[in-house]
């Protein structure tokens, strides 16, 4: 069985779950309602067990979402309906009150609220871990707004075709290596409000904690 983890939910939908994604993270059951997505041809074993690799129901949920929100409009509508079979009509209506805005500001405010110290601190090898879960799928936008080549990113996917994090943190890498001390956290955050632009998915909560880590 061939998974369908290749796309982004819609804009919208990504929103309703990034938005509520602490309280996801605490309500959802979703060991209940999984199977539909391996019924649906949506996920494979191995999302199975990405999820459960973590260890509390906090943190299976998390991996469970980020997985949904780079499955594809269709796992969205598999979510919903699962949840209404199962009872969670409280998450649904939770969901569907969600107030949808639009994210051009939103981005914007991500860099004028990073402070000059901030802005200037240069990422070493130990910061870019913090970082590998600051974008889903859209690896190949994300690596084109690092500005690297073609030939680069494809590479980078070759050899971990499984591991979005994985291929995340090899990018940086790369962007690091090219751009040594001019590797701030400022340009960084730029190069991540361009992916964000280009219809990249961008997950500002990971990205404000990974800030918070590799600054304190």
């Amino acid at each position: 069985m061939q998974s369908q983890i290749d796309q982004p939910i819609s804009a919208e939908d990504a929103q309703r779950i990034e938005k509520n994604m602490s309280f996801l993270t605490q309500q959802l059951a979703q060991d209940a309602i999984r199977d539909n997505f391996i019924e649906q041809l949506i996920w494979d074993v191995p999302h199975f067990e990405e999820i459960d690799g973590e260890n509390t129901p906090q943190k299976r949920n998390e991996v469970f979402l980020k997985l949904l929100l780079r499955s594809g409009p269709k796992a969205y509508e598999i979510f919903i309906a699962a949840l209404k079979n199962h009872n969670s009509d409280h998450i649904v209506e939770k969901l569907v009150s969600t107030e949808i805005t639009e994210n051009n500001q939103a981005v914007l405010d991500h860099f004028a609220s990073l402070t000059d110290d901030r802005k200037t601190h240069v990422l070493v090898d130990t910061d870019l871990l913090k970082f590998n879960k600051v974008v889903g799928s859209d690896i190949e936008i994300f690596g084109k707004a690092l500005q690297l080549k073609q030939a680069d990113i494809d590479g980078i996917r070759m050899v971990n075709p499984l591991s979005v994090p994985t291929q995340v943190h090899q990018i940086i890498q790369m962007w690091k290596n090219k751009n040594g001390k001019l590797a701030t956290l400022g340009r960084f955050t730029k190069n991540l409000m361009d992916a964000a632009a280009a219809g990249a998915r961008i997950y500002w909560d990971d990205f404000y904690k990974g800030v918070k880590e590799v600054t304190s």
